[in-house]
């Protein structure tokens, strides 16, 4: 006879169902978004021959191609002084090989997998847990790193909104000059607001889905702001040379097209984008050849997402089998059990 099973029992094996679930949900959504994003991207390419756009990749060269390469390194490099940022700001530090592995491999695996939280957030916390940081302390670097990054997002497209020229057309959607400076501006007071708050509550905590988080002083926020702006202009600097013939004077509007594409990416969850970000570019971006752009965008995806991550698998498997791991685990590191149980393997 068998016996009945507990409250708690059945409480967490219906939580169980329900993450399963929505993990369903998700994915089907996820997959409908990048079947929505190839229909397009093939409905605005009909026009386009396959010769076309072969032509155009051989016009991109092996210098350009090159100096893509090194600018996207830089971006990397880049990226990992998110990760130093939020150490500094919840008080910890770790040494910079073990900052970087971390760093490089949560966004090149987040990048390409989409899903930040689960594929990005477990590659931190193998990385960062053999250097003795909690799971707690783990989940602040990730939140504070993310909004550096949304920093960066927010500063440059104020920026992008007031200095590109003329009408915004997104499609067939057209913002007049006067509807996109105000934009823009709006999108800056708000910056200027959320410096004015850190002035006064800076060294506070905050409680944010249960987790506390200290927030940065101005100084440390205006930090974050230039270095994920950097980082995001370097990232759109290497798709900006793989394009022949676009003049220095086009990049702030290649730079808005970016930013517009990758948040869109990023929101669908779509794996690296894909689909969506090519889709929204030639839509962002209508007076430049769409075979030119759209071969910019294949070699880009290469460079600046395959490759790295290429090297971040390499990684990532010599820390996991030890390699690359510190050769010491500090005194008195808690691993935390009972929390690592809810963690992949």
């Amino acid at each position: 006879m068998d016996r009945p099973s507990s409250p708690l029992a059945t409480r967490l094996m219906s939580d169980d169902a329900k993450r399963r679930a929505g993990r369903w949900i998700v994915g089907v959504l996820m997959l409908i978004v990048v079947a929505v994003a190839v229909t397009a991207l093939r409905h605005i390419l009909s026009n386009t021959s396959r010769d076309e756009i072969d032509a155009a990749i051989r016009r991109i060269g092996s210098g350009r191609l090159l100096l893509s390469l090194a600018i996207t390194a830089l971006s990397y490099f880049v990226l990992t002084g998110y990760d130093m940022i939020a150490q500094r700001i919840i008080g910890r530090r770790a040494r910079y090989p073990t900052t970087a592995l971390a760093a490089f491999t949560s966004y090149i695996f987040s990048h390409n997998f989409g899903f930040a939280v689960l594929t990005g957030g477990t590659a931190r916390w193998r990385v960062y847990r053999h250097a003795g940081f909690t799971l707690g302390e783990v989940a602040q670097i990730m939140i504070i790193a993310g909004v550096t990054f949304w920093c960066g997002v927010f500063l440059l497209l104020g920026i992008g909104l007031i200095l590109r020229p003329g009408a915004l057309t997104i499609g067939a959607l057209e913002i007049s000059p006067a509807a996109r400076v105000m934009t823009g501006a709006l999108v800056l007071g708000g910056i200027a607001v959320t410096l004015a708050v850190l002035h006064r509550a800076a060294g506070r905590s905050l409680k944010l889905f249960g987790w506390t988080l200290v927030l940065p002083t101005v100084r440390l926020a205006l930090l974050q702001f230039a270095l994920a702006a950097l980082d995001i202009a370097l990232a759109t600097a290497a798709l900006f040379v793989l394009v022949p013939g676009l003049s220095l004077s086009a990049f702030p509007e290649l730079l808005l097209g970016y930013v517009v594409a990758f948040v869109s990416g990023l929101l669908a969850h779509a794996p690296g984008g894909v689909g969506v970000f090519e889709t929204v570019m030639l839509v962002a971006l209508p007076r430049i050849d769409r075979a030119t752009l759209f071969a910019a965008l294949l070699v880009y995806r290469v460079v600046y997402y395959l490759i790295p991550l290429a090297v971040g698998l390499v990684l990532f498997l010599l820390h996991e089998i030890g390699w690359l791991r510190p050769a010491t685990t500090p005194a008195g590191y808690d691993p935390a059990p009972a929390q690592l149980e809810t963690l992949p393997n």
